[in-house]
């Protein structure tokens, strides 16, 4: 029976780790082992290179022609600390739960006292998948992460040093006389090609900017739709929250266009915000063109104790990458047992040439 039991508990934590139609923009964030680290810190090395031909020597007896080296940066980088916590008093097991019958199932306390725990895990890996979403989302606008803590205060920044050409704003507004959307997005598009050596390939809007986008005359007749387009999609990208609006031929460029209407609300305030602001448009290359990594850091760890190292895995892969730490303990002076989750992401834009954000209304 208590076989059974503990099989049960395992198969609800390998199955409730999912977020569906979240999760567009770190799905651009790839984490591969070598991304997983039991160390404080993460070496980074961001290699700059341009496009220089060989050039001919005017005579064979000549020697050799001396090149320089690409520009490198080597970057180390404290990925910040998530940890989160859910105390469960032992009087709570008392009280009517969501899913009672699941608990008469189980049939006895420490059954219910791990119900709820699962619950608590499931609560806290949503926020902690929504906060790597705000990462990736901080990344791709501004080329900064600014993190703040449960106070609201920012308490982890980190500039990766983008171009202000490729974070920048159109001079004249999407919303106003005069302006030119696909002048300002091959602008745009042709900054990620001089400095980042591959062609843009994707566009993603914030919702007003979409509206302020396909009101104007050239782009009605500029866009193209092709069924759901999905075909000429990256799979990475499918099925994470991003709607594909068709494309445009844009000079020597095809941009596939999307919107996102994914969003959030901070630790400490109800308001909802999107993941991408309402006035801007993110421009990137093709998925497969981009050396975007979600790195993690060392989490300490002596282990849980019985009887909840039977049934709780101490680590758990979250949205096909994210590696919480779980950790379960009696708290005997309050009579409570603590669920916590612990995990230590950084999403870095290693080739932070390749893509760019434009403010397009006011």
């Amino acid at each position: 029976m208590q076989s059974a039991f503990k099989e049960k508990v395992l198969k609800i934590f390998e199955s409730f780790p999912k977020m569906d139609k979240m999760g567009f923009l770190s799905s651009f964030f790839k984490t591969t082992e070598e991304d997983y680290t039991d160390a404080e810190y993460v070496d980074i090395d961001i290699v700059r290179s341009g496009e220089q031909v060989a050039p001919v020597l005017r005579d064979l007896s000549n020697g050799a022609i001396a090149i320089s080296d690409d520009v490198f940066t080597g970057k180390q980088v404290k990925p910040p600390v998530y940890k989160l916590a859910r105390p469960v008093n032992i009087f709570d097991l008392l009280k009517r739960q969501p899913g009672e019958n699941e608990y008469e199932a189980i049939g006895t306390w420490f059954g219910r006292l791990v119900t709820i725990l699962k619950r608590a895990f499931q609560l806290m890996y949503g926020m902690l998948g929504r906060s790597v979403e705000l990462q990736a989302s901080q990344v791709l606008q501004t080329g900064k992460l600014t993190l703040t803590d449960d106070a609201g205060n920012s308490a982890y920044e980190l500039d990766f040093k983008a171009k202000a050409t490729h974070i920048a704003t159109v001079s004249t507004k999407w919303d106003q006389a005069g302006a030119d959307p696909l002048g300002d997005l091959e602008t745009l598009a042709d900054a990620i090609r001089d400095d980042g050596l591959v062609d843009a390939k994707i566009a993603i809007f914030g919702a007003a900017a979409w509206n302020a986008f396909i009101k104007n005359a050239d782009v009605q007749k500029a866009v193209q739709k092709d069924g759901l387009g999905l075909g000429n999609l990256n799979p990475r990208i499918v099925n994470k929250g991003g709607k594909y609006m068709g494309y445009i031929e844009l000079g020597a460029y095809r941009l596939d266009l999307m919107v996102y209407n994914g969003r959030y609300t901070a630790f400490n305030d109800s308001t909802v915000t999107p993941f991408v602001d309402d006035k801007k448009v993110i421009v990137l290359a093709d998925p497969e063109d981009l050396d975007f990594r979600c790195v993690y850091g060392g989490v300490p760890s002596l282990g849980m104790v019985e009887p909840f190292a039977s049934v709780i895995p101490e680590k758990v892969t979250y949205q096909g990458g994210m590696k919480i730490h779980n950790k379960v303990y009696n708290n005997d002076d309050k009579d409570t047992t603590v669920a916590q989750a612990t995990v230590r992401p950084v999403c870095i834009p290693v080739s932070i040439d390749r893509f760019g954000c434009l403010t397009v209304l006011s």
